[in-house]
């Protein structure tokens, strides 16, 4: 068993069975004991593995899979993503299922894969698109505020990746965060905005004070207004929430007129909000 976990530590902690013909009987002896674990056919690792391994276990049982949806975004872009089993796009069909992997027969264009120690991953533009039907506009807004994908970059994936079931979800969702929304409140925000009829509005705005790089939420920039939207699940600690109180102070100090609102007022008064928006913009 000290043989086979050291190949284990050289190979990414995956052991491929056609690859050790003499060691056979030691992996079979070692998944009987329970000190290792076919997780696919032929394909062997600790018990618990990691996430990581298991796309490597992945990657050893089907060359050439191209990893998508979430498990491409733990890989690439959002190590915190949720995710339930590793994804992967192969040629063909494989049956039986696999209890934790979920394979599409689907084909990504190469230009929307990159290669990365040894694993072809689609690009984080398919795995936006990919994840809309789970997590809806909130993996656009975390793609956003990461800065990992430009609209234009997962409108293009979208046109590359036709005939697609739920394509029109994905689609109204891309042009309803064509004003680049970081969270689930300021798209709720942006769309308020729009439909009341207010333009040239800057979102996630860099403003510099003495010095000193602010970025607000929405930013009027003529009538030098700014809408702050946030609440106290949105503050890991009251000192975050008192950073904000001081950013506040000093943009009004600059001559910024501030408005500031809780995330579910902008939800649930939407009128109030509106109203108080045009007020401050009528009196510049």
């Amino acid at each position: 068993m000290e043989r086979l976990l050291e190949l284990l530590a050289q190979e990414h902690g995956v052991l491929v069975r056609r690859e050790q013909p003499a060691l056979t009987r030691q992996l079979d002896y070692g998944v009987r004991t329970g000190q290792l674990r076919a997780i696919l056919p032929g394909i062997y690792t600790l018990p618990e593995p990691t996430w990581e391994v298991r796309i490597r276990a992945a990657a050893d049982f089907r060359p050439g899979c191209v990893f998508t949806g979430a498990t491409e975004a733990m890989l690439l872009w959002w190590p915190q993503v949720p995710i339930a089993e590793v994804s992967a796009a192969i040629r063909h069909t494989v049956r039986p299922a696999h209890p934790g992997f979920a394979w599409q027969r689907r084909t990504i264009p190469p230009d929307l894969t990159i290669d990365r120690e040894q694993l072809r991953i689609a690009r984080p533009a398919v795995s936006v698109l990919d994840l809309v039907p789970v997590l809806g506009g909130a993996v656009i807004d975390e793609a956003l505020r990461r800065r990992m994908v430009t609209l234009h970059e997962r409108q293009t994936a979208l046109e590359q990746l036709p005939f697609r079931a739920l394509n029109v979800q994905r689609r109204m969702l891309l042009d309803d965060s064509r004003d680049e929304p970081w969270s689930e409140p300021e798209r709720d925000a942006h769309r308020l905005l729009r439909a009341a009829g207010f333009t040239g509005f800057r979102t996630n705005h860099p403003i510099d004070v003495k010095g000193v790089r602010y970025w607000v939420d929405i930013a009027f920039l003529r009538e030098r207004v700014v809408i702050e939207i946030d609440g106290w699940k949105f503050h890991k600690s009251r000192q975050s929430f008192g950073a904000d109180r001081w950013r506040y102070a000093k943009l009004a100090a600059d001559n910024w007129k501030v408005l500031p609102f809780d995330s579910v007022a902008v939800t649930d008064q939407p009128d109030e909000f509106i109203g108080v928006v045009r007020t401050a913009l009528e009196s510049t």
